[in-house]
């Protein structure tokens, strides 16, 4: 049985860039909540701590887990209270709360039960 979670999770689609002290990649993420995120296309080591740039904004990010080739779990040092990334889960949540599908913000659904690699 999984420990019921204190952060809502909502499954998202927003572009983003992943910066380290020696490379920055493009990738998408995937699932979102206010201390943590779930990115794909790229894969660091476990620990890693780098930035999220989404539209000018950075967000940053310490690799909590790795799975397959381009998906990786990780959690921010400070709960999401600004920027691109706040935003959208901003959206959704005063969507969900008039029982509307979010119109505005298409990409954005609830995500699935579980998160990262016990979800599926």
């Amino acid at each position: 049985m999984q420990a019921k979670r204190s952060r809502v999770r909502v499954a998202v689609d927003i572009p983003v860039t992943v910066t380290t002290v020696l490379d920055s990649q493009e990738a998408t993420v995937i699932n979102l909540s206010q201390s943590g995120a779930q990115v794909q296309g790229v894969t660091l080591p476990k620990g890693t701590t780098f930035q999220l740039d989404c539209e000018g904004v950075t967000t940053y990010a310490k690799v909590m887990w790795v799975d397959e080739a381009d998906r990786m779990g990780v959690r921010f040092p400070f709960s999401l209270q600004e920027g691109p990334l706040f935003e959208a889960l901003k959206g959704v949540n005063r969507t969900h709360r008039r029982g509307m599908p979010p119109a505005s913000l298409p990409e954005l659904v609830p995500a699935y039960a579980g998160f990262g690699r016990r979800g599926r």
